[in-house]
């Protein structure tokens, strides 16, 4: 069913969300929560870098304009982690992420929180907790210990961030929630085995794609309770298609993102036949982890046929260029029923990632046999005004499943 929601004006935090969870065994056989050495999720490393109490944070909240609603329950303890993943050539390498403890509480549910867009390496959450991950902070004062990573290419992982992949960055989450359950089993944090998976923008995208991937690959490992990706760009082609079609994209450098990550993944060293100069020769110089999305959009222009080539433009609309429309709907985490309840929430005056994504994913996975998926709208509010209202009606729907079970 599509549920509707009244959309409550707040001035908003500038933060982006992402959740995420993991268990006890894999599908073939009984794993050692405690160790995963040479293994996809190991745990390297874990140093603790502050603890927080609600008091802190609620003066925090209160400064941004926090619904009265959101009252934060427990201290935390906060952590950077790093441990292993797998990159585009399917060998380890290093990941980063933060993880939130909350203290005083027995039995604990475990929740990936999936972060948005950012550009810049040092701009996540195991760098700065407070200012880039207070979103899992605020979660883990709810009761949830928290894992939220950084992806690959951000924070301390090298190489570029696989901006919009949906298997390299499900696998960053998955490791994440793995690399999580080590350390609480090291250090006797007991976790219930209940996993719960959030996210906003391409945190929501990211979300979903990594619960599609661990219901289809690991549903012994992972115990989902519920997922809510949020205003996630979840139909990819038909994004691309609706921005490049128009006269005029205020961020660009979302584009370039996307481009310069799929140009890279796949290795089709085509950025001169899609971009025009200079900003073929200019986006790897500028979208490497270095600079911020508005020195990014600096340096490119808003102007649809000034940024792409008019040959490619047009082969792109008219569905002749298969080899990216192939990438963008192999990516688009859609054709799928979902078992776990999930709830789309999306602001319906979105203009960044519009809303209809979140109406494709809600028909998409209906139509796919998913019973329990619902939309939930935000009306009137756009990209950045739904962020807070819609984490905190995901945690709301969280603590309601926890106090059923």
């Amino acid at each position: 069913m599509i549920k509707a929601s009244k959309y409550i004006p707040l001035v908003i935090l500038s933060f982006v969300l992402l959740f995420g969870v993991s268990s006890c065994e894999t599908d073939e056989e009984q794993v050692d929560l405690c160790n995963s050495d040479g293994a996809p999720g190991e745990l390297i490393s874990a140093n603790y870098f502050a603890s927080f109490t609600p008091e802190q944070v609620t003066t925090y909240l209160r400064l941004y304009g926090a619904p009265l609603g959101l009252v934060p329950d427990y201290s935390v303890d906060v952590y950077q982690v790093a441990y292993k993943t797998l990159d585009k050539d399917n060998e380890l390498t290093d990941a980063s992420g933060v993880l939130f403890i909350p203290q005083g509480i027995d039995t604990l549910d475990l929740l990936s929180i999936q972060h948005g867009t950012v550009f810049k390496r040092d701009e996540v959450g195991s760098v700065n907790p407070l200012f880039y991950a207070f979103d899992g902070m605020i979660a883990a004062m709810s009761g949830y210990v928290v894992i939220e990573p950084d992806y690959l290419g951000l924070g301390s992982s090298p190489g570029l961030h696989p901006y919009l992949h949906a298997e390299l960055s499900a696998n960053a989450v998955i490791d994440g929630i793995r690399a999580a359950r080590i350390y609480s089993c090291q250090n006797e944090v007991l976790l219930s085995g209940d996993l719960y998976l959030a996210g906003y923008s391409e945190g929501g995208f990211v979300t979903l794609a990594t619960h599609k991937i661990i219901e289809s690959e690991y549903p012994v490992e992972f115990q989902l309770m519920a997922v809510a990706p949020m205003a996630g760009p979840h139909d990819l082609l038909q994004t691309t298609r609706s921005i490049i079609d128009r006269k005029e994209y205020a961020i660009p450098a979302y584009l370039a993102y996307l481009v310069q990550a799929y140009d890279s993944i796949y290795e089709w060293g085509r950025l001169d036949e899609i971009f025009m100069e200079p900003y073929a020769t200019r986006i790897p110089e500028v979208v490497n982890g270095s600079f911020g999305g508005s020195e990014i959009n600096d340096t490119l222009t808003s102007i649809i046929d000034s940024l792409f080539v008019s040959e490619f433009k047009t082969s792109f609309l008219s569905g002749e260029e298969t080899q990216i429309t192939n990438a963008l709907v192999e990516n688009s985490p859609l054709d799928w029923g979902p078992v776990a309840p999930v709830r789309l929430f999306h602001g319906t005056n979105d203009s960044t990632v519009y809303y209809e994504n979140s109406v494709t994913a809600y028909e998409s996975m209906r139509a796919n046999g998913g019973l329990s998926v619902e939309l939930v709208p935000l009306s009137g509010a756009d990209h950045g005004s739904a962020a807070f209202p819609a984490y905190y009606l995901a945690l709301q729907w969280f603590d309601s499943l926890r106090t059923a079970n």
